[in-house]
């Protein structure tokens, strides 16, 4: 029963939450914005929202899986300490990104193209985690 719920199991699985939610909210705010559609931008909010919770469970588990890593086995890993001091920098960005965002959402206003730009470099920085931890697992 315990190797059903190791931190090896649980963190790639929470991992893709974050990679679908944050550059769809992306998507969903810009097409929102561009085309004028309300829809859109309230699917956006929701997304970020989603995806700025689901990514400190992603970390955590992330963070208790390397910790089981021996030192030998880390040393294999040179993108490690990157992917993991990334990964907790994008939680913060994303609960930034969130705060940021309630506040059109409230007002029921398009996201700034400030916010927008800033949504690209941060997703930038999700895809270039992505890349570490495919690296480390697949090769």
């Amino acid at each position: 029963m315990t190797s059903l719920f190791s931190w090896n199991h649980i963190h790639p699985v929470l991992v893709h939450f974050s990679t679908a939610l944050v550059p769809a909210s992306l998507a969903s705010d810009a097409l929102g914005k561009y085309f004028g559609r309300s829809s859109l931008i309230a699917a956006g909010w929701w997304m970020v929202l989603y995806g700025a919770i689901a990514t400190p469970l992603t970390v955590c588990a992330g963070w208790l899986w390397a910790a089981g890593f021996s030192a030998a086995a880390a040393e294999h890993l040179p993108g490690l300490e990157i992917h993991k001091w990334l990964g907790l920098s994008l939680a913060l960005a994303f609960g930034a990104m969130t705060v940021w965002r309630r506040k059109t959402a409230i007002s029921g206003e398009a996201p700034s193209v400030t916010y927008l730009l800033f949504s690209v470099v941060v997703n930038g920085a999700l895809m270039f985690q992505g890349f570490l931890g495919g690296q480390m697992t697949i090769g």
